[in-house]
């Protein structure tokens, strides 16, 4: 994708994004941030059984879908939930419900681009990427990224992955195809041998592929985005 298509994709986003984070809420009915993604929550009680305390970095969090609920399960346990976005209008929202839902103290918000941000080596049991490195700049930067995730994560640490591949988006009224304004739109298998490789002496916990679709008010007239939206979790052994 060229400078002026990788912009342009980057403005859409933004703007469907801080569309969607002003006229809803997370965790309430009618959107796709009505719930945390169920293997998010499912992959911290896997570290809790061996930890009482983590360190949990949610990269792309958003107004806070899964960093919230992440922070009520570990209030109170002396954990810290670090979250990502790189939309100040998201980390504004994940702040506010932050104090919503009475977890200020376990959370930290940070404004960042997961294509740039520093990531201490050793830092966290727990990296969730979830519908984040789709929006990174080439191939390059989504396999940078996930080292720099690697580096940071301890000996145990678990890393929970999904990702939006073979995307389509298509108007909702007659079906036509639209141009996919998606920074990096990989085919799926293309997705998994790059992770499979990047993650080499990892243990794989899950491998999945489901289809999606979602409703969108993104361009002009009404859209459906469409894609294989694939699960990757492993942990460092």
């Amino acid at each position: 994708m060229n400078q002026a298509n990788f912009d342009e994709a980057r403005k859409a986003e933004a703007n469907y994004h801080n569309e969607l984070y002003s006229d809803h809420e997370i965790l309430e009915p009618g959107t796709w941030m009505s719930k945390p993604v169920p293997i998010v929550m499912e992959l911290l009680e896997r570290i809790l059984q061996h930890k009482d305390h983590v360190t949990v970095l949610d990269l792309g969090c958003g107004a806070g879908r899964n960093t919230i609920p992440l922070a009520v399960r570990l209030k109170g346990t002396n954990s810290r939930v670090v979250g990502i976005d790189l939309l100040e209008e998201a980390i504004e929202k994940l702040r506010e419900n932050s104090n919503k839902y009475d977890v200020a103290d376990v959370i930290e918000a940070r404004k960042g681009d997961a294509e740039q941000v520093d990531i201490l080596e050793d830092a966290y049991d727990y990296i969730a990427a979830c519908g984040c490195l789709e929006h990174v700049s080439s191939e390059e930067a989504f396999i940078k990224v996930l080292e720099r995730m690697k580096m940071g994560t301890r000996l145990g640490g678990i890393h929970c992955i999904t990702m939006n591949t073979d995307i389509q988006e298509v108007e909702r009224e007659t079906g036509r195809a639209l141009e996919t304004l998606i920074e990096l739109n990989l085919p799926t298998e293309k997705a998994f041998s790059i992770l499979e490789e990047v993650y080499d002496g990892w243990n794989v916990l899950d491998r999945k592929t489901t289809l999606l679709s979602i409703d969108e008010e993104k361009y002009e007239k009404p859209s459906q985005f469409r894609c294989q939206s694939i699960t990757f979790a492993v942990q460092k052994i």
